[in-house]
């Protein structure tokens, strides 16, 4: 036996409807339809529909409609149709291709940015209210939003942490920076380092140096850029960068070993003054002097490993190694292996040796000075 539908329900409603009808209680309505409207593709980007439809992979190429083209939903179907046989596609279209494809993963980083700083904001007033209402430290509400953020991206507090700050930071300070991230003209580690040369800068310095670094870092390397945002900081608030290097030496300074991608060790020094890593420096290359002038085979980057090996365990490099007992030349290194480079620096936040985390004590929302 069939079921009654329940009272009020669309099916009950519907029945009612067609029992009034069919009763001559009502009349049969007028057909209905929507005023939709359709936009292709080529008129949401303002361009010649014909002329995208045609392009295909080569709408990549120097002067096409894709080249050059913001992030959105056109670039993204024209990146993905590109993406579907690239063995089509002209050197050219190629790299055109390739282009497109970090301002749209600009423009995510951007989006998830976006997210994290207002899912901080809100997490920060919620913190506050509790604390205004009398609740204790640990007990307030939103008061560990990097441990949420963690739990839900699988990372450390501490990089959650950082995300928070960094998000926040381009959100209220540096909206140049941001602006640019979110049209695919930066990527992430170019934001990311005008973020760390202004986090000690005030909010009016911070948005003088915004403008001038925002402009600048599309047409600069990683290594240029980070050069350009120190010396601007320096500029800037020389006080505030001394401040920034004591306070850093004081909650950092350590030494760290860490395993390498390859599988080795590294050890050395965090948060060095900069006249102690040079003269550190110096007293090293003066050992590895003397190991090349006594005849150890090596060059001079593999001398200067064995001399800082032997200080370390407070030997002398010279004892008990004979003329021709340097390393052996398949361990010699390859004329373009002189360490790293942009793209190792962009995979470690500290942007060199090891991770650097915010360490203990780091505020919610805030990121603890490198």
């Amino acid at each position: 036996m069939p079921r009654s539908p329940v009272p009020g329900s669309r099916t009950a409603r519907s029945r009612g409807c067609l029992a009034d009808i069919d009763a001559g209680r009502a009349a049969i309505p007028e057909p209905w339809s929507s005023p939709a409207c359709t936009v292709s593709l080529g008129e949401a980007a303002d361009l010649d529909p014909a002329e995208l439809a045609a392009a295909g992979g080569a709408a990549f190429a120097e002067g096409r409609p894709g080249d050059g083209l913001a992030p959105g939903p056109v670039l993204a179907a024209l990146t993905e149709q590109a993406a579907e046989d690239m063995t089509a596609l002209s050197d050219d279209a190629l790299l055109g291709a390739a282009s497109a494809a970090r301002r749209l993963a600009a423009r995510a980083e951007y989006m998830e940015l976006k997210a994290v700083a207002e899912f901080g904001r809100r997490r920060a007033a919620a913190c506050e209210s509790a604390k205004a209402d009398g609740a204790r430290p640990g007990r307030r509400a939103g008061e560990f939003p990097g441990e949420e953020l963690a739990f839900h991206q699988v990372s450390s507090d501490n990089a959650a942490y950082e995300k928070l700050a960094f998000a926040a930071d381009l959100a209220t300070r540096l909206p140049d920076t941001f602006a640019g991230l979110g049209a695919g003209r930066l990527d992430r580690y170019r934001a990311l380092i005008i973020h760390r040369a202004t986090i000690s800068l005030s909010d009016a310095h911070a948005a003088v140096a915004d403008q001038i670094l925002a402009a600048a870092a599309p047409g600069l390397t990683y290594s240029e850029l980070r050069a350009k945002a120190a010396a601007l900081e320096m500029k800037l608030d020389p006080e505030g960068v001394k401040r920034r290097k004591e306070d850093a030496r004081a909650r950092h300074r350590r030494v760290e070993a860490r395993r390498e991608d390859s599988g080795n060790m590294a050890y050395g020094g965090r948060e060095l003054g900069a006249e102690e890593a040079l003269a550190a420096r110096a007293a090293i290359d003066a050992d590895a002097v003397a190991l090349r002038n006594a005849g150890v085979e090596g060059s001079l980057r593999d001398l200067r490993v064995l001399a800082y090996l032997a200080r370390l365990q407070a030997k002398d490099p010279l004892d008990g190694i004979s003329p021709g007992g340097g390393l052996p030349r398949e361990a010699q290194p390859r004329p373009d292996d002189q360490g790293g480079d942009d793209e190792e620096d962009e995979g470690r936040p500290g942007g060199g040796f090891g991770d650097g985390p915010a360490g203990p004590g780091t505020p919610a929302g805030g990121l603890a000075p490198r």
